[in-house]
């Protein structure tokens, strides 16, 4: 790889750097000599996570290279001193150099999210520094592979069982950490990522989790997500330390807000009631000996009289609570920061005794964790509440309260009464004290006249985070993203002394980059989402037309953002309703984010599959949401990107005006803190420049940015958009005429096809149907191994993982994935397979949408159901094709059209089933809709085990969508494909049916 010498410090690059990223690798490195902190902004797409791991681990090399060097001279000093004073002294240098890495830091590079974490692992990659040692921490969530564990539901549940099976050393996968953790694959690789991790413990039968921590003394680089740093009481769980350590915290534009939430804590009067109840429940066990009668196992490091003092105290602690005045029980009261210590210290919490009821609670969580394995109780859930309360709130020391006066506030509502029964069923209402074992069973009987509060103590200040941070002596922070600017109140929040900051250009030329303000639609209605407009059916309306045009232009994929869940609900029901969903869905087959976590990776690889097939594709998303968040949707994955609106925040959100409220009160000259509303405004506007930054990932990528809202032109909102974005928009930017627009934007995209250098298909996005790929003729033997085993662990989310995962389930003799894969989507010609991928769609309930799945399921019946109607809509609605060969799937189309309506029954039923799997799975796709063929596929699935219940199963489904008589071929084709012992239950139920 190419070398370049940069501030002094050789850097091996992949290429040579263009001048922005050599201008960013010079900060950088200049952070890391002088020992100072950075803040650095350089655009989405210039090269800036590989550039800042080439830059940073080309120093550490460095150092590295001069200490063994150093290392090399004591040897030598050694030798000659002998046994002498200074042979002694050499030998004690070497011994402490080694122990402390001779003094060469280590990099600790964080990031928002792990699917960041793991693009900049793949970064790394591509580097000559490769073989420098890395690991990745993770949460047991994503590394646990006990199977027990595993089927907890909820995270803190899995890390309290796990850490009672560890205390209790029942975990064979943990025990083996110390036996394997030398294991040349698991030693061997320099870069192992979340997959890598679990697939090397599964094959040693080793504890991903803590083996990772093995291998974080001897890292040169750890990857970790920001909570890890910035939360204290994470930072305490993974043994985290900073000392002379590089801290870069990457995508840091939402830095502010996750230091103020690590500080900030909540308690309801309902987890205080529910703590009560379960303390008590605890004690009546204690009391009647129920444990040793059911042969409980249960940690008891604690004793009765632990429990009745803990039980006074939260008793005291719900008395203090419930006399707290609400004054507005709608938006609720705002108290000073000490009311929280005056609550706590009512009921007897302090400085002095935290730690050990901190002790207490962790012990009592363990004990319910084992108890509820053979008794019907809570698993502690509550106690952890109380425990992150009392951990964060006495996190503040007793000498800094001014200002924790200053930064803090209390915020007191009226608990929601279907929030109440929300943990463990029991509502907190009327609690009679007679007896310490009186409140066992907590009912609605007796309600009290104090309404249930929820007590919020809020950070404002997230120089809060940064300060514990510092004082934790790390050599440097850099803080680095496409969208810091502006810098100057950044800093002055954070409160941290910088020595370098940079504001870079983007890479790419202005030929590459068309950016438009539209602030009116076809229609000639303004464009303009504020609140008053927002339920303007003619401005909805109006920003379906114009997404309408948009996305007969554009190539490929389209991205549109929209300010809010809420709104992009609303305009969805609308462009339903009116019939202009159907028309965009013509054009691109359209996807939504999911806001489930579940869905959110099968959801993304059919949209990437569209673009694969070459169709298009629209993506609605909401900005702040997870597209938006360092997605990449390079190339032909993104060529525009449409935003609708600005994403203000809540305006009425007590948090919100309390936010303004402490930036207008600490505002001073000296300081730069922003205003309240300047904050209000950037909040909105980093948002968007998020949002813009999907679209240009590279130095050859091109595309559009359309900001479809007036607002736009106003010069505030200009000025907070990223430096690079002002300059495309002018000195003065206005809105233009939307028909000039269209004529522009063509010829944008023209000319871009024409002299860009179009993108090579990248080999990990091949089609799912290569991936599993098997002789057609063969029957599928059984797979004993694989090369990647997706285990049981829920991050196995890849399209890849998934597909071999179905391949395993699929071993019948007479069936292939190959069929499947072959089969999705697929007309009856040749065509590209659809982006709804059946392989990908298996195992999840995605909530995408890809309408052109739905036309083939349009045509097996003469209309029922609202979709059919919407259907049938865009199918008149697509023009009509003026090429002299039209594609095949349109002949598939209009024909299997014909045949329902004209053709006899007769002649279906003489019809005979493709003898070929894959011709047979793509002409039941053709005939069923897309529910049916999922639940076809998952009953054939079920049928692999090969007992009577799959069978009935398979063949109810059967049945229900294939005993029609137009498509009873397909049903009699059906049974070259079961297994031998149920042909003839077959035979017998098809005779049945004929009959009837």
């Amino acid at each position: 790889m190419p070398e370049s010498v940069i501030a002094g410090i050789p850097v091996h690059f992949p290429f040579e750097p263009y001048d922005v990223q050599r201008a960013y690798m010079e900060k950088v490195i200049i952070c890391l000599r002088d020992g100072t902190n950075g803040v650095l902004e350089s655009p989405t797409g210039t090269g800036k996570t590989l550039s800042l791991l080439c830059a940073s681990l080309a120093w550490i090399r460095t150092r590295q290279s001069e200490h063994q060097q150093q290392m090399i001279k004591l040897k030598a000093t050694s030798k000659e001193g002998g046994s002498g004073p200074g042979g002694d002294l050499s030998e004690l240098a070497m011994t402490v150099g080694k122990a402390n890495n001779w003094g060469v830091p280590k990099v600790i590079y964080a990031s928002r999210t792990h699917s960041q974490l793991s693009q900049a692992m793949r970064e790394l990659k591509r580097t000559a520094y490769a073989n420098m040692r890395s690991v990745v921490l993770g949460s047991r969530d994503q590394l646990c592979i006990h199977p027990e564990v595993m089927k907890e539901q909820g995270n803190s549940n899995k890390v309290n069982l796990c850490k009672l099976r560890v205390h209790s050393k029942t975990c064979s996968f943990q025990l083996r950490v110390e036996s394997k953790k030398d294991h040349p694959d698991f030693r061997g690789p320099s870069i192992m990522d979340i997959e890598d991790l679990v697939r090397v413990g599964q094959k040693l039968k080793m504890c991903p989790y803590f083996a990772s921590k093995e291998l974080v003394a001897q890292a040169d680089i750890t990857f970790m997500p920001y909570n890890y740093l910035l939360d204290p009481k994470a930072r305490k769980a993974n043994k985290i330390e900073l000392g002379n350590t590089i801290v870069i915290l990457d995508e840091a534009h939402n830095i502010e807000k996750i230091c103020e939430e690590s500080a900030s804590v909540q308690i309801r009067s309902s987890d205080v009631a529910m703590a009560i109840e379960d303390v008590t429940h605890i004690m009546k066990v204690f009391t009647s000996g129920e444990s040793q009668d059911a042969g409980g196992d249960e940690p008891k490091d604690f004793t009765l009289d632990d429990l009745t003092l803990l039980k006074e105290m939260l008793l005291e602690l719900e008395k203090a609570i419930d006399a707290v005045v609400v004054d507005n029980p709608t938006d609720g009261t705002t108290y000073p920061a000490s009311l929280m210590y005056e609550l706590l210290g009512k009921a007897n919490f302090t400085y002095g005794n935290c730690a050990t009821i901190v002790a207490l609670l962790d012990k009592l969580v363990q004990y319910l964790m084992v108890a509820s394995q053979h008794m019907t109780i809570r698993k502690g859930g509550t106690f952890l509440m109380l425990s992150d309360l009392l951990t964060i709130v006495f996190a503040n020391k007793e000498s800094i309260m001014s200002k924790v006066h200053l930064s803090f506030k209390v915020h007191v509502q009226v608990e929601e009464a279907n929030k109440q029964q929300g943990k463990g069923g029991a509502a907190p209402q009327g609690k009679p004290q007679q007896g310490w074992l009186s409140k066992g069973n907590i009912t609605t009987t007796g309600v009290s006249n104090k309404a249930a509060k929820i007590v919020n103590f809020w950070c404002f200040n997230p120089g809060f985070g940064m300060e514990q941070l510092l004082n934790t002596q790390v050599r440097s922070v850099i803080l680095t993203s496409g969208t810091l600017a502006p810098l100057k109140p950044l800093i002055a929040e954070l409160a941290i002394p910088v020595a370098q900051h940079l504001e870079n250009p983007h890479i790419v030329d202005q030929s590459q980059v068309y950016v438009k303000i539209i602030g009116t639609g076809p229609d000639r209605q303004q464009l303009i989402s504020n609140f008053k407009n927002r339920d303007n059916p003619k401005y909805i309306s109006s920003l379906g037309q114009t997404i309408l045009n948009v996305s007969r232009i554009v190539p490929d994929g389209l991205l549109v953002f929209f300010p809010s869940y809420p709104m992009l609900n609303k305009c969805v029901d609308a462009w339903q309703a009116s019939g202009l969903w159907a028309d965009i869905s013509c054009k691109k087959p359209i996807f939504l984010e999911p806001r489930g976590k579940d869905q959110f990776t099968s959801t993304m690889e059919e949209f990437y599959q569209a673009i694969r097939d070459s169709k298009g594709a629209v993506f609605m998303a909401v900005c702040r949401g997870k597209v938006s968040e360092g997605l990449d949707f390079a190339d032909r994955n993104g060529r525009a990107v449409i935003i609708t609106g600005l994403p203000f925040p809540p305006l009425k959100d007590p948090k919100v005006i309390l936010k303004r409220r402490y930036l207008e009160a600490n505002r001073t000259k000296e300081n730069q803190l922003l205003s309240g509303q300047e904050w209000y405004n950037l909040d909105a506007t980093r948002a968007v420049n998020q949002a813009i930054g999907r679209v240009i990932r590279h130095r050859n990528d091109y595309g559009a940015i359309l900001l479809c809202d007036s607002r736009f032109q106003d010069a505030s909102q200009v000025q907070q958009l990223s430096k690079w974005i002002r300059g495309h928009l002018g000195a003065r930017p206005q809105s233009s005429p939307f028909g000039p627009i269209v004529r522009e934007l063509r010829q944008f995209f023209k000319n871009a096809e024409q002299t860009m250098k179009q993108p090579d298909v990248r080999e990990e996005e091949q089609p799912l149907m290569n991936v599993c790929k098997v002789e057609e003729d063969e029957p599928l033997p059984v797979i004993p191994t694989i090369k990647r085993d997706p285990g049981n662990n829920a991050t196995f989310r890849k399209a890849n993982e998934t597909a071999i995962k179905v391949e395993m389930a699929n071993s019948i003799n007479s069936w292939t994935p190959a069929d499947y894969a072959s089969a999705a989507g697929r007309t009856l010609g040749h065509a590209a397979p659809n982006a709804m991928d059946f392989m990908s769609r298996l195992d999840s309930n995605v909530s995408s949408i890809d309408f052109n799945c739905s036309e083939n399921g349009s045509s097996s019946s003469s209309g029922n159901g609202s979709g059919l109607v919407k259907i049938h809509k865009r199918e008149r609605s697509s023009p009509s094709a003026n090429d002299s060969v039209a594609t095949q799937a349109t002949k598939k189309r209009y024909k299997l059209v014909e045949n329902i309506k004209t053709e006899p029954s007769s002649q279906s039923q003489a019809k005979v089933a493709p003898v070929s799997r894959a011709d047979f799975l793509r002409e039941l796709r053709s005939v069923v809709n897309q529910d049916q063929f999922r639940d076809f596929g998952k009953v054939l699935i079920e049928y692999k085990n090969g007992t009577d219940e799959n069978f009935e199963a398979l063949m109810a489904v059967l049945l229900e969508i294939l005993s029609a008589p137009k498509m009873r071929y397909l049903l009699l084709g059906m049974r070259r494909f079961l297994r031998n012992e149920h042909k003839a239950e077959f035979d017998v139920r098809l005779a049945n049916l004929n009959l009837a």
